[in-house]
């Protein structure tokens, strides 16, 4: 399926550079030959009204259509490499554009669960050592998870605010996934006792 998609672009991309050259190269060669008829003091002996398609294609005239056709192909080809340098900058200037709406979001969403989920998480934490001064034995099924909760706003925030201004900053959104993923990941899940 490839190969025939390849194919016909190829087709396509052939069909219109051969039209460029043969168009060019007619029509730019038409308009030279008539404002050398009309500009000219002495025109070339060309008789427009008796053998139009005669004087102006005759065979001396060739060189000077193909010429006109290289110059249009050449128009045409350049004209179609910017137009695919830009549509590539935009590409890649709308992907940083998502990239920094992604990390804008995070940092909110971050800030906004840390302040809410720190703050019970702390008030877990003073509880467990306040137990711990009092000698008291702490249960690890409550102690863990409240290192892991710890462990991940830790890594959220890493990921919020510091990678997006270090040299290995996301370039796309799956970078970013990738991160949250690799530094998520080394956090393993506690183990039901």
């Amino acid at each position: 399926m490839g190969f025939q998609r390849r194919s016909v672009r190829l087709f396509l991309n052939l069909s219109k550079a051969f039209t460029a050259f043969i168009i060019g190269g007619v029509v730019v060669h038409i308009i030279v030959m008539f404002l050398d008829y009309y500009l000219m003091i002495k025109p070339l002996h060309i008789d427009l009204r008796a053998n139009f398609a005669g004087s102006i294609f005759s065979a001396p005239m060739y060189p000077m259509m193909v010429a006109y056709g290289l110059f249009s192909l050449t128009i045409y080809l350049l004209w179609e490499k910017r137009k695919k340098a830009l549509l590539m900058a935009r590409e890649k200037e709308i992907q940083r554009e998502k990239v920094e709406a992604v990390l804008k979001s995070m940092q909110t969403m971050t800030g906004i669960l840390a302040e809410h989920i720190a703050t019970y998480n702390a008030e877990i934490m003073r509880w467990i050592e306040f137990r711990k001064r009092q000698g008291h034995q702490v249960s690890k099924k409550v102690e863990n998870p409240n290192k892991k909760i710890a462990d991940v706003l830790q890594s959220l925030s890493e990921i919020s605010f510091v990678w997006p201004y270090t040299e290995n900053r996301p370039k796309n959104i799956g970078d970013i996934e990738k991160i949250v993923q690799s530094k998520l990941g080394q956090i393993t899940p506690f183990q039901k006792q």
